[in-house]
């Protein structure tokens, strides 16, 4: 059985269909990190089940299908990672999936705190900028939150202070700092 699963993606990949794999595998590795983050429950079971069916699948056809599966279950699951619009990424997939996975360990260090505390925070923490307001509900906070940890992480690889991949045990992301105010100006006196 693996050596028929080993000759099937060998002819998928020489038949030119590594690109529908490549989104594939990209796609999942969100769910997948997100996946890890939620409480047991049937919609979670069918996702993942729908996840590994879609790996032993033989076609970019079958893939999709499953793939339309899990996108529509997962729609009625709080936050499931939408698909990504626009542009083909120039991250790395290894890259993709450690910033999926830092967001989502965001976004649970947000689940962590007590419901009893939201209105507090919702309260005292508001959107940056000209947006102006306040956050609609704490979903709109933790989404904000994921989408800076997001812009830090590319910033920092966009200027060499980090290669994308590099965490601790814990999966933190071990980014170079910006440098501060005092130490530009100094490097400009220089």
């Amino acid at each position: 059985m693996l050596q028929g699963a080993i000759t099937c993606s060998i002819n998928q990949q020489q038949n030119g269909d590594n690109m529908k794999m490549k989104n594939w595998t990209l796609n999942t590795n969100k769910v997948r990190a997100w996946a890890e983050n939620q409480e047991p429950c049937d919609n979670l079971q069918a996702v993942l089940l729908s996840l590994t069916l879609g790996d032993n699948a033989n076609s970019d056809d079958l893939r999709s299908t499953y793939w339309t599966a899990i996108r529509s279950i997962g729609s009625t699951m709080e936050g499931f990672p939408a698909a990504r619009r626009g542009r083909e990424s120039t991250l790395t997939e290894e890259q993709e999936l450690v910033l999926a996975t830092v967001e989502e360990s965001v976004a649970n260090a947000y689940a962590q705190i007590p419901t009893e505390h939201h209105d507090m925070l919702l309260a005292v923490i508001v959107p940056h900028g000209r947006t102006g307001g306040v956050y609609a509900d704490f979903g709109a906070l933790v989404a904000s939150a994921k989408k800076s940890a997001h812009n830090y992480m590319v910033s920092a690889m966009k200027d060499n202070r980090w290669d994308g991949l590099t965490t601790d045990s814990n999966g933190v992301p071990q980014i170079a700092p910006r440098p501060t105010k005092a130490d530009t100006e100094a490097e400009e006196e220089e």
